[in-house]
């Protein structure tokens, strides 16, 4: 069995110029968005090589940590990847704006520019954002992705590609979606890997067909997550060695020479448990829907947790009883949440959004930083352009990001 990590020592000392750009790589550089380095908001920002030889990566308290940074280091000491750039870091976790949203941008050795978005973290927020998906039109990280995606060109002539993983392969695909046709045009190819699909209003619109041709999806054979909403077609199923939900891990996913080892379908399971959220789903309006959400993070709010994994232990594993047994809260909200479970129960989805949302932790910062209106230094020679307003001067040492190495994590 071989995964990211294996790839990237048989692979690594191979340079584009021989081998180009495939799926494994995207699967890598979605790995790579999760991580915090030091420096990265700044428009210069550092070559992979350079954050490792200099130790920059930030370590963090999670289960995912040691495989990320492995996948990182692996790619710092190839011929492949070690002299990608990586800058223009943002990242923001707000509860007042109900956001957390994480990007960069790489400069990749065929000449086009990745555009690195992140998937959930660990945080109630962000999981707070992910299940506004279920009645919102649209949510704050997939507007920011949009902004993020359309300043991001204006800093380069290079073609642009679009990665991410979980929430990161949404984000991609929704910024594609809705930025203004001549960015859309510069966009090479956008890779969701185990990404949500789309609202309808999104799928349906003219951006989406747009920029629908340039989609790849990859989904294990149990996903779960890839297969909510209206989500992309045609898809490759990977095959991973984990069961169940881990399989949203991407480093269970299994590669072989420079592809994934691939199934003709997902398994039964995820076809079963895709009909079951679906009809779900169906089978409640927007306001139900929301109405759920408000009620289950309004009590998890009143057990000042902060981190998803805080309401997995024992103390706080039955998200019911923090909701529906709870006499203060609203009587309506209340019933709304039993009927909601009960039905939800009754479809067999039994506690898999506990189990969905418990098992993806990944890394967040606290603070929303702007891009740099600086001139970018691009290596292919191509003049650099400011960004227009909203942006602010940053020198090395007055990131607003809280991930400079001087400063006391």
């Amino acid at each position: 069995m071989a995964n990211i990590v294996d790839y990237l020592a048989w692979r690594g000392d191979v340079p584009f110029g021989i081998s180009p750009w495939n799926e494994v790589d995207g699967l890598a550089c979605a790995v790579l968005s999760y991580l915090n380095i030091h420096g990265l908001h700044d428009y210069r920002g550092w070559t992979l090589r350079e954050a490792k030889r200099i130790d920059l990566l930030i370590p963090e308290d999670s289960g995912s940590f040691p495989g990320r940074k492995k996948v990182f280091e692996a790619m710092a000491d190839s011929a492949r990847f070690g002299d990608c750039r990586m800058h223009h870091f943002i990242a923001v976790t707000d509860a007042e704006l109900g956001i957390q949203f994480s990007a960069m941008c790489i400069d990749l050795p065929d000449g086009t520019m990745g555009v690195l978005y992140r998937g959930t973290d660990n945080t109630l927020i962000g999981w707070r954002e992910d299940f506004n998906m279920a009645y919102q039109t649209r949510v704050p990280a997939q507007e920011a992705a949009a902004y993020y995606l359309e300043k991001a060109a204006e800093i380069t002539e290079r073609p642009l590609r679009l990665v991410g993983h979980s929430k990161g392969g949404n984000l991609a695909v929704y910024a594609a979606a809705c930025v203004p046709e001549k960015v859309q045009e510069r966009v090479r190819d956008i890779w969701s890997y185990d990404g949500p699909g789309m609202n309808m209003e999104t799928a349906r619109s003219e951006g989406y067909a747009r920029i629908s041709g340039k989609i790849r999806s990859f989904i294990p054979q149990t996903s779960i997550i890839g297969l909510l909403m209206e989500y992309f077609k045609p898809y490759t199923v990977v095959r991973s060695d984990a069961k169940g939900i881990e399989q949203h891990d991407p480093l269970t996913w299994q590669v072989y020479g420079r592809g994934f080892e691939t199934m003709e379908s997902v398994d039964s399971t995820a076809s079963v448990t895709c009909d079951t959220l679906h009809e779900w789903l169906a089978n409640s309006t927007p306001e139900q829907r929301g109405a759920f959400v408000e009620g289950m993070f309004r009590m998890a709010d009143n057990t000042n947790a902060t981190k998803m994994s805080d309401l997995l232990n024992e103390k706080f594993k039955s998200l019911r009883k923090i909701v529906g047994g709870r006499k203060d809260v609203d009587p309506e909200i209340r019933r709304i949440f039993n009927r909601l479970m009960a039905q939800a129960v009754s479809l067999g989805f039994g506690n898999v959004i506990e189990r969905v949302r418990g098992k993806t932790d990944g890394t967040g910062s606290e603070e929303w930083t702007t891009m740099d209106p600086k001139e970018q230094k691009k290596a292919d020679g191509a003049p650099g352009q400011e960004m227009p307003e909203g942006g602010e001067e940053n020198g090395p040492e007055e990131s607003k990001t809280g991930l400079d190495k001087t400063e006391e994590l």
